[in-house]
């Protein structure tokens, strides 16, 4: 798992680029990328998270180096496919697939401090930030890229190529 732009398509490459660029332009706000690839290992014990006993979630995590859980962590589903596009590594010989076809992005407040409040308003607009990120990332996407907000379970922070 990492936040290295590098590790994605091109077309990802291009549009973060654009993303974070426009945000700034006509929001001013920032935001920072949270997660761009992960090897399917790091999907599993993800995806094992709030399905699974504790006792396999924290297996699973430990062997990629993830911190444990509690229980009251394990209660909580944090993605909802094995089939992610943040998936790489998948050891099938396609060097397509080795690098990330997604991105999570981040919003910061103006002090600097991670925001994941999918309702956040940090620019005072009266109008959700993440909802307004998403809706510029569908716009500058221009139909190449699809935005997690649209998601049957809205997953805000998304963006991945179609």
């Amino acid at each position: 798992m990492s936040r290295d732009i590098t590790k994605a398509t091109p077309t990802i490459q291009q549009f973060w680029s654009e993303l974070q660029s426009t945000v700034k332009k006509e929001l001013n706000l920032d935001i920072f990328l949270v997660d761009v690839d992960r090897d399917w290992k790091v999907q599993r014990a993800y995806y094992a998270q709030g399905r699974d006993s504790l006792l396999i979630v924290n297996r699973l995590r430990k062997e990629v180096n993830l911190p444990s859980l509690t229980v009251e962590q394990n209660k909580r589903k944090v993605t909802w496919t094995m089939n992610s596009k943040h998936i790489t590594n998948l050891d099938d010989n396609d060097e397509n697939n080795n690098l990330s076809r997604a991105i999570d992005i981040g919003l910061k407040n103006y002090d600097g401090k991670y925001i994941g409040d999918a309702g956040a308003d940090i620019n005072k607009d009266n109008k959700k930030d993440y909802e307004q990120i998403g809706l510029i990332g569908e716009r500058i996407g221009n139909g190449k890229i699809k935005w997690g907000g649209r998601f049957k379970s809205p997953d805000m922070p998304h963006f991945e190529e179609v």
